[in-house]
């Protein structure tokens, strides 16, 4: 074998084949599918957001109007609920002018005050109510001169 191919001029190749256009669309060239086999479906391919992106901000900021009026008529720390209620005004100014950003922080700090003012409350009343009936059962007790 080693000396059939002793010169490299001596080496004998097949010329190349032809390829059209045609050939390549024809069925018979292309490798045959399978019928029953099942396609494997492409995966979705999913990007992770960037770390610069930006928030979308929440169409509606809370305005907590409702709230600080109750608290401030049924409160016995008026000055939380009093604040708020001026500032429900404040916040819907910011609102119309498209002030979104102040507008959210001022409605969260607003929240946070309500909450605190409504605990506080709460106890108070707790408070009252437990007073009141424990000198109510002590008035009946010293009136019956069981004490």
């Amino acid at each position: 074998m080693a000396e059939q191919f002793q010169n490299i001029d001596s080496i004998q190749q097949d010329p190349p084949a032809p390829l059209s256009v045609q050939d390549l669309n024809d069925r018979r060239l292309r490798p045959q599918l399978k019928s029953n086999t099942k396609r494997v479906p492409l995966r979705v391919q999913e990007s992770k957001t960037p770390k610069n992106a930006v928030r979308l901000r929440p169409i509606e900021i809370p305005i907590h109007f409702k709230w600080a009026l109750i608290l401030t008529i049924f409160c016995f720390f008026i000055l939380g609920p009093c604040w708020a209620l001026y500032k429900t005004f404040t916040l819907r100014r910011m609102i119309q002018q498209r002030e979104l950003d102040a507008a959210e922080r001022l409605s969260n700090r607003m929240s946070s005050v309500l909450i605190v003012s409504t605990i506080l409350g709460i106890f108070a009343w707790v408070v009252l109510l437990f007073c009141s009936v424990g000198l109510l059962i002590t008035g009946e007790l010293l009136s019956a001169q069981l004490i």
